[in-house]
């Protein structure tokens, strides 16, 4: 599988000050971090499942071969947001991403017609854009999948100044919801916190090795690697509060007399 490899870390979030000095030297922002007054933008995405959530069970069984499904869009909602249909495709370390740009206004009726040629917007002359949709309309029929999760996070992503390949992003305030709709994925007022106290620090990079900066950063914070997924950290977080307000319901429901 050709890909780049892709490791996280487990960084508490008193630390995002000190990791941001350390790396400032050896990167930059990107684009999209760079031109916004916070250096940050927000990543939102409703993830798609099979009905008895197969994907999520593939993560939790640590298969080394697995896709996710997503629809992932960009800050706020604007009449021209442009989302994408995304497969991520992971073999033991290494990541593969196909993605596919429409128009949000124009998503649920792509997913209902199937109508590519109307629908995907062409970035490049190759028409990759048209392929990469078809796989996830493939996928997205035959498996029957359906809005599982809603995963929103503020991203600060950096490349590397002497490798434009290496890539790391600090991906912060973690928050989900579970059986969105798709219109709800510029919605905020549904999410709830998934992980208050950490961020995620993501490194993904070609070579076979990390740079030696990198390795230096891990060892002096002891950052832990992990195999850490938003979504199904959004989606346990989202069962777990769940479960946490039935409880309350229950505990504060009134007691039936069984003496009549």
């Amino acid at each position: 599988m050709a890909g780049r490899a892709e490791y996280k870390y487990l960084v508490p979030n008193d630390l995002v000050d000190e990791v941001r000095d350390y790396i400032r030297p050896y990167t930059e922002l990107d684009p999209f971090s760079g031109k916004l007054p916070s250096a940050e933008y927000t990543v939102r995405s409703v993830y798609y499942d099979t009905l008895r959530f197969q994907c999520y069970d593939q993560k939790l069984d640590g298969l080394k071969a697995r896709r996710k499904f997503r629809i992932r869009g960009y800050g706020t909602c604007e009449d021209d947001s442009l989302t994408f249909l995304e497969i991520k495709r992971k073999d033991m370390e290494l990541i593969e991403k196909s993605r596919a740009p429409v128009l949000y206004k124009d998503v649920d009726t792509l997913l209902s017609s199937g109508d590519i040629d109307r629908y995907v917007q062409l970035l490049g002359p190759g028409g990759e854009e048209k392929r990469d949709a078809r796989r996830f309309l493939f996928h997205y029929k035959g498996l029957g999948l359906r809005p599982a999760a809603l995963v929103v996070y503020e991203r600060e992503a950096f490349f590397g100044k002497h490798d434009r390949s290496l890539r790391l992003s600090f991906d912060k305030d973690l928050r989900g919801a579970m059986f969105p709709s798709l219109q709800m994925l510029y919605d905020n007022d549904c999410l709830h916190h998934a992980m208050a106290h950490y961020f995620t620090l993501e490194v993904k990079f070609f070579r076979r090795a990390l740079p030696q900066w990198v390795k230096s950063l891990v060892n002096r914070y002891e950052l832990p690697r992990m195999a850490l997924s938003k979504y199904t950290i959004c989606v346990d977080n989202e069962r777990g509060f769940r479960e946490r307000a039935q409880m309350k319901s229950r505990a504060f429901s009134p007691v039936r007399d069984e003496a009549h």
